[in-house]
């Protein structure tokens, strides 16, 4: 079993502390498995199984616990005032009032507990002020390209092996298929799962042509300028009547699936964020480019959505830069780092160069500046870092 040491060792100083401890992350992303290890780690460290208790709120036998007071009552019948007990609670937020709940045991007995959940909007209802100051979050990704390349025994530098990563994706589930129709129907049933069981349901919706419509111009986007007007025309075209109010109701609930993130663009003169000027990345290519049956693959919208995904799983806060007329891919934050970074598919001429360049030139403070292609020669200038998008990913140059 390829342990995920990156989740393992931040989530590992608080395995005994009466903190809840949440993992939240896109459905089969591997949150199931850490919950596994995490388990697994306790056990070897001499706990007895009768002192832990794990249950998958995704299993039918399960399913008369959906009820706070049902769940209360049945742990309540397993545990006593005198041991420590450690609780594992896999996607907890099928659970009415969850909250109460957790609070009630970390209250009433000696309990370690750990939740998954699949919403972005996990602890963020009413009911959730009932945790406040009381659990520590843990947010969990598909594999970045190091995990892949690691838990598969690959070569990074080999360019088949790239190219499958941005074809197919970090979800863990296709690894174990070496045939690429099988890997993509696993990708397009694992997207049907979110669409049907974390939008859909979300939004109580029967207009459900229009919203995998719209999950699909979103995943298509990736990269791209969000503008809902610009879609209200588009689903227009398409015979499709709907509002801007609707797409912002049906964005929030793609954003809480996990499926994308948001990036805010910021500008770095006025220090500001900019309102609705934003762009949305997928966080798995392979969920898109399968969804979508894409023939050709468009690298610059690639190789950006999987730099904004690396950064992200390395704990970065990230914006998009505007300096001027300039735009700046990311500006990434994490405790007093900061670095600029521009990104391009090939640095393949004199003009090309000079626009990825330029952009970095007019920052004048001293923070890092990177800029990200697969080009191997080294076009460093300026005091700005040129780096090849392997080295990057597998953190040789950050």
């Amino acid at each position: 079993m390829f342990l995920r040491e990156k989740y393992l060792n931040k989530i590992e100083p608080f395995i005994d502390s009466d903190l809840i401890k949440v993992i939240t992350g896109m459905r089969r992303s591997g949150k199931s498995v850490l919950l596994n290890q995490i388990k697994d780690k306790i056990l070897a460290d001499g706990i007895g199984a009768e002192q832990i208790v794990f249950i998958n709120f995704e299993s039918f036998k399960y399913k008369k616990l959906y009820n706070a007071e049902t769940l209360y009552s049945y742990l309540s019948e397993r545990l006593d005032i005198k041991n420590k007990y450690y609780l594992f609670f896999d996607e907890i937020q099928m659970v009415n009032e969850f909250e109460r709940v957790l609070n009630s045991l970390r209250v009433d007995y000696n309990v370690s507990i750990f939740v998954t959940g699949s919403n972005a909007n996990l602890l963020s209802g009413e009911l959730a002020t009932l945790l406040s100051g009381r659990y520590v979050k843990f947010d969990i990704f598909p594999f970045t390209y190091k995990e892949y390349v690691t838990y598969l025994g690959l070569d990074p530098k080999d360019e088949k092996v790239f190219n499958d990563y941005i074809i197919f994706g970090g979800m863990p589930q296709p690894f174990n298929f070496s045939n690429s129709k099988e890997k993509e129907a696993l990708l397009i049933d694992i997207l049907d799962s979110i669409v049907y069981k974390d939008i859909l349901m979300s939004l109580s919706a029967k207009n459900i042509e229009t919203i995998k419509r719209f999950i699909n111009y979103v995943l298509y986007s990736t990269s791209l300028d969000f503008n809902a007007q610009s879609i209200v025309r588009y689903l227009k075209s398409e015979r499709i009547n709907t509002t801007p109010d609707t797409i912002y109701l049906y964005i929030d609930a793609i954003l809480n699936s996990l499926i994308v993130r948001r990036c805010s663009r910021y500008d770095i003169k006025g220090k500001k964020v900019l309102k609705r000027q934003e762009k949305y990345y997928v966080a798995d290519l392979g969920l898109r480019n399968h969804t979508l049956n894409l023939e050709k693959i468009d690298y610059g919208a690639c190789f950006e959505t999987i730099v904004y995904n690396q950064l992200i799983a390395d704990g970065f806060e990230v914006n998009i830069g505007k300096i001027g007329d300039y735009e700046v891919d990311f500006i990434a934050q994490k405790n007093n780092k900061k670095v600029y970074i521009q990104i391009a598919y090939l640095l393949a001429n004199e003009d090309i160069i000079n626009r990825e360049f330029r952009g970095l030139e007019s920052i004048d403070d001293n923070f890092e500046k990177i800029v990200i292609s697969s080009d191997t020669f080294d076009f460093s200038r300026n005091g700005i870092k040129h780096l090849n998008i392997i080295d990057f990913l597998m953190n040789n140059g950050m």
